[in-house]
């Protein structure tokens, strides 16, 4: 993203919330580096599985990113396909997983726009993770 032809999206359009726990410790948690926003969705056998994703990263992403007002001094980014979904969806910033492993998360207070998303068209199109790697004939069992 080329910061002189782009324009930060500001809070009032997609605000994005800070558990209160983090909010001291947020910019820490940065470290210098920006949060990006994506997200991760695969269809197999007729079932999308699918997650948002947030990370700290060195710098800024490459791809189809835009950039958010920052929270606390720290610089974010997402995916443009996500901006109608988050503006939306309410989204905020916590700490989640396991005791031993926390990390940061997202959730949404309305994760229906979510389920709306993963049915639009060209969503899963560059998403897909995880590919089955189909063998040639002659490298089969049995063959």
């Amino acid at each position: 993203m080329d910061d002189a032809n782009e324009s930060v999206i500001p809070r009032s359009s997609i605000a994005i919330g800070l558990d209160p726990r983090l909010r001291a410790s947020f910019g820490q948690l940065a470290a210098g580096r920006v949060l990006v926003i994506d997200y991760f969705a695969s269809r197999r056998c007729s079932l999308v599985i699918s997650d948002l994703t947030c990370q700290f990263r060195p710098g800024t992403p490459a791809g189809d990113f835009i950039e958010l007002a920052p929270i606390e001094g720290v610089r974010i980014f997402i995916e443009a396909r996500l901006r109608a979904t988050l503006a939306a969806s309410g989204p905020s910033l916590r700490t989640g997983g396991l005791p031993f492993a926390r990390h940061l998360a997202i959730e949404l207070d309305r994760p229906e726009h979510w389920i709306q998303f993963l049915d639009g068209p060209g969503v899963l199109a560059g998403k897909q993770r995880f590919r089955l790697r189909h063998l040639p004939t002659s490298e089969r069992r049995g063959d």
